[in-house]
This record gives structure tokens, sequence and C-alpha cells, in this order.
């Protein structure tokens, strides 16, 4: 249904692209900004008292500090599996024995071809953390009710963090049919 016509590079960074993509539809030709993006994995790391780990970091893009998951970009040639247990060890100082793909969904695909792999981590064991020199992280634990009410007070606010713990919830077995 919709084709493109031209493409033409308008940036190139460390960690994606931009392109101005012409398409043509059937109400016509238009232009739209693409990021193009290697993908990223987000962790839920789960601790056998099932306290669940996450990081707290300030967001300089946004200027405060927020309450997510640990999680990164895909580098070049990466799988995501070996990406998710490198991005753990990095933001948190964990290994995990066990690593279980949750889901993969979308950042943003009105704009973005960037894909998040969501991954539950367990068998959790004591590792070395080296965070990127433009990360300040302190890790913090919640059981899941906890994190449910912080999500019901508003306080977790990252999108990929948010689809990731809807993901182990259904991973748990949670069900509309409990809500009615």
């Amino acid at each position: 249904m919709f084709r493109e016509k031209a493409s033409e590079p308008v940036y190139s960074g460390r960690n994606f692209k931009v392109f101005k993509k012409t398409f043509q539809g059937p109400k016509g030709s238009f232009i739209v900004d693409i990021v193009e993006h290697p993908g990223a994995v987000v962790i839920l790391p789960l601790k056998q008292d099932n306290r669940i780990v996450f990081i707290k970091q300030y967001r300089y893009v946004v200027e405060e500090e927020l309450l997510e998951l640990p999680a990164g970009t895909i580098k070049d040639g990466e799988d995501p599996f070996h990406c998710a247990l490198r991005e753990l060890e990095e933001e948190t100082g964990l290994k995990a024995g066990k690593l279980r793909l949750l889901g993969i969904h979308y950042a943003s695909p009105g704009h973005s071809t960037e894909l998040y792999y969501s991954f539950l981590a367990e068998d959790l064991k004591r590792g070395k953390e080296s965070p990127e020199i433009d990360e300040e992280i302190r890790t913090v634990e919640y059981s899941l009710s906890e994190v449910l009410e912080l999500i019901r007070k508003g306080e977790i606010r990252d999108s990929k963090t948010l689809a990731t713990i809807m993901l182990f919830l259904m991973y748990l077995g949670f069900s509309t049919e409990k809500l009615l």
C-alpha cells in the first residue's frame, strides 16, 4: 500500500541514523523523518526473594532521574541475548543464570525502527558493575506489589520499563478475567 520512493541520509550518530524518506501512498506522496536504530534490550532482574532490581539514573535528555529496568543498545552484529547479559552486568553488577525472552515491541513506530527485546533474568549472581561514561546509576529493589503501586502513583514513567512489567505480568499468568 505504501512504497518508498526516495531516501536521503540526514544524520549518522553513535547509536542511530536519521533519514528523510519519501513514500507514495493511496492519497499521494509524503515525507517522513525516520530514525534507524539497531534495537535495544530491557531486562527484568528477578531475585530469589522475588524482588525486582531497578536502576535509578539521571537522564540528562529529559533532565530528571528516572526509575527504570536495566537496558541498553544492541551493538552492531550483537545477539539480543548476549546484549541483555552484558547490559545487566554493566548496569547492576549482576549475572543471570537464566534468561527468558518475554516479548519484542517497538519503541516508537511512528518515527523509529527501534525494537525492544524484553527479558526476564533469574538465578542472579554477583558480577562486576561497569557503567558507561554517560551513566550515573544506583540500583534499588522492589516487590511486585510495590512496583504496581509505584506505577499507580506515576513514579515509573519510562515506557520500556512499563511495557516489560506488563509482559512479565502476562508471563506470570495475569489475565483480564481477573479484572472483571
